[in-house]
């Protein structure tokens, strides 16, 4: 006998987002295994959604997006469901009084997430998944009061946890399962008053190639990939890269990415002296990230974002048999061991940054072997295929009892 696929609701607040690649990989993931996904958005969708979509594979993906439209319809919703909008309402102002900010962005949200919950119970879906877990609360607490068959299925990561959104803690209380992307993420959730065994760890992984082909690299070929803004610290990287370069001819830098930093970057490059040895790529396709990673030796980030955690442009280099260098974050122990699978160094280190780099350069086999491991432990923890396997297995599991539950 055919079983149906499973239906899941994901809900976020902008879709596609340039810098949100990991979002694209996860539903992909997903597509692939047979899940039946809608994406359901708070924000209007960024002018190039379209191309944005088909570059990441996901062109037939349906998605609810938000605009002048859908929150128009949401505040026709806002009066006639009272028995909804009302009480959601007396929740944010009663949660979020000491936060007028996140009071006033709360109550402004209401009707879109209206609008979401109609659309949610036309959908039926198996299970609503919550992909950011701050302001989307709203509707995961709409899910839970009106779709009883419905498993609502909560995140909490770094940003969530920082961002502190009074909302998030109320649903993750009654959500019916709450994932983390890192074990780091647990002391902040356990502070909160979460059980630990309420929470399930679920990294982030990137996608495997079948077969995965073997990286042909380019002497000396160092490259970073990540948006370009002021806690991404790609200044420390430039500099990083200035040092090494004063004593590896071979050094060259392919800056992947685009943001507002970009110009001043670009100046610093000139400044530094190194403008004809770095590259600004600005924004490039995934495949091409990987191309490129596939043929440098070394990535880099000195990112200081204190919501960093296990980057996903980390595990791509890592995959690619690049030898990694990052700062010290919270949890990035959990994908490198350093010295074996990479390399830390402490924020904001420039002078030790260019040291132990220009000293491992200059080991070809040290490259190789630690390029080596970091490709295994990413096959071993971080395949999305994987990884999504085992979430579908546990909302499958949740949907099941669910479903039982109202039989009985």
């Amino acid at each position: 006998m055919n079983v149906a696929p499973l239906k899941i609701a994901y809900v976020t607040m902008q879709f596609p987002v340039a810098s949100e690649a990991f979002a694209a990989v996860e539903l992909r993931a997903l597509q692939r295994l047979g899940a039946d996904i809608t994406v359901l958005a708070y924000r209007r969708p960024p002018a190039h959604a379209n191309a944005l979509l088909a570059e990441r594979g996901l062109a037939n993906l349906p998605v609810d997006q938000g605009s002048l439209a859908a929150t128009l319809r949401g505040l026709a919703e806002v009066v006639l469901r009272p028995q909804d909008s009302l009480p959601l309402i007396a929740t944010v102002l009663w949660h979020c009084r000491g936060k007028p900010w996140q009071l006033a962005k709360a109550l402004a949200l209401v009707p879109r997430s209206l609008g979401m919950l109609k659309r949610l119970e036309v959908l039926k879906p198996d299970i609503v998944h919550l992909f950011w877990g701050h302001y989307p609360s709203l509707v995961g607490l709409l899910a839970k009061r009106r779709l009883p068959l419905t498993v609502v299925s909560h995140f909490l990561g770094a940003y969530d946890l920082e961002q502190g959104f009074p909302l998030s803690i109320q649903l993750a209380r009654q959500a019916d399962r709450v994932t983390t992307h890192a074990e780091a993420n647990l002391p902040a959730l356990a502070a909160l008053g979460f059980d630990p065994a309420r929470v399930d760890v679920c990294y982030r992984g990137i996608e495997v190639p079948t077969p995965l082909p073997a990286p042909k690299k380019i002497r000396g070929l160092m490259v970073v990939a990540e948006r370009l803004v002021p806690q991404k610290r790609t200044t420390d990287t430039l500099r990083v890269f200035a040092e090494v370069a004063k004593r590896s001819p071979d050094a060259r830098l392919h800056v992947l990415g685009d943001g507002p930093e970009s110009p001043h970057l670009k100046s610093l490059a000139r400044q530094l002296d190194i403008e004809a040895r770095v590259i600004f790529a600005g924004h490039v396709s995934h495949d091409e990230v990987f191309r490129r990673l596939a043929e440098a030796e070394i990535a880099i980030t000195m990112s200081q974002s204190p919501s960093e955690r296990l980057p996903n442009a980390l595990k791509e280099a890592m995959l690619q048999r690049c030898l990694c260098l990052t700062t010290r974050s919270t949890g990035i122990e959990e994908l490198i061991d350093d010295g074996k699978t990479g390399l830390l160094v402490d924020p904001g280190d420039i002078a030790g940054a260019a040291r132990v780099l220009g000293t491992t350069l200059n080991d070809g086999e040290a490259v190789a072997r630690i390029g080596g491991r970091a490709q295994a432990r990413i096959l071993a923890d971080f395949d999305i295929d994987r990884l999504m396997a085992e979430r579908l297995r546990l909302w499958s599991t949740l949907n099941k009892a669910r479903l039982s539950g109202a039989a009985a």
